[in-house]
């Protein structure tokens, strides 16, 4: 089944949707990890982070690759961390405003 651009949209922002999910992009964001890694890293059993990577994956943030018995994972290209860099910037822009009452 092939989406179009605004499904896609949906499935791409329904990805970040969560604060497990956000805490894997983040530490993704540093370097590439393993399952274990994430798992200390986030604070979470390894289900349920597995589960959350499924779900990355299938939106197309996070990419892996097998090596010997371990799996790695990480953003699938730099524009991921370009584009959550500015939704960084521009919600603490807008956060800054609203309590300025602009």
């Amino acid at each position: 089944m092939v989406l179009s651009l605004s499904e896609y949209k949906v499935e791409f922002l329904r990805g970040l949707a969560d604060n497990t999910r956000l805490k894997i992009i983040e530490a993704l964001k540093e370097r590439e990890r393993t399952v274990s890694e994430l798992v200390e890293t986030v604070g979470s059993s390894q289900a349920n982070v597995s589960t959350h990577l499924k779900l990355l994956k299938t939106t197309g943030i996070v990419k892996s690759r097998s090596k010997g018995k371990y799996m790695y994972y990480s953003l699938r290209g730099e524009a991921i961390c370009e584009f959550l860099n500015s939704l960084e910037e521009m919600l603490i822009l807008m956060r800054k405003k609203a309590f300025e009452g602009a």
